[in-house]
């Protein structure tokens, strides 16, 4: 089955760095940004470790240029872990970098591990209180991101 919930765009072999922000284009002609806010995680879950921390925004453009106040925009999905797979594949291409800010870093969000039956943190440990924003635990693929981006844009219209 051929993957199309997401048009690639610049193949990279360039590891993204914290602060990097990319876009992503679903439909030809529009781009949602996005920003790496974590890379190397360390994680009790071999599978995480060393994996990347997103956020994509619920921002659309027809311009490939950085928003000015990104970071205050909405998510247009939970943040994700992600390898780098979307960048080899062209799937996000980083468009430029902005540091991380504090609020980024604060961001209530966690991982539901299906289990434990449980919220996680990024490190896999367990939390107590539901966040406002989370996702199932794992590594999410190019394709869990195409297929969650493409939910959310139509949920929108």
């Amino acid at each position: 089955m051929a993957f199309n919930d997401l048009i690639a765009m610049k193949k990279s072999s360039k590891k993204p760095q914290e602060g990097d922000v990319f876009v992503l284009q679903p439909l030809i002609g529009k781009f949602y940004f996005g920003k790496v806010i974590q890379t190397d995680l360390k994680s009790i879950d071999s599978f995480i470790n060393g994996m990347t921390l997103i956020y994509i925004y619920n921002y659309c453009s027809i311009e490939k240029e950085i928003p000015l106040e990104l970071e205050k925009e909405e998510f247009l999905i939970a943040p994700i872990i992600v390898n780098n797979q979307p960048w080899l594949k062209g799937y996000f291409e980083t468009i430029g970098n902005k540091q991380v800010l504090e609020n980024e870093k604060t961001v209530d969000f966690a991982f539901w591990d299906t289990l434990k039956k449980e919220y996680v943190d990024i490190n896999g440990q367990v939390i107590k209180n539901k966040p406002q924003y989370w996702s199932i635990y794992g590594l999410g693929s190019y394709g869990v991101v195409g297929k969650e981006v493409r939910k959310a844009i139509t949920e929108k219209e």
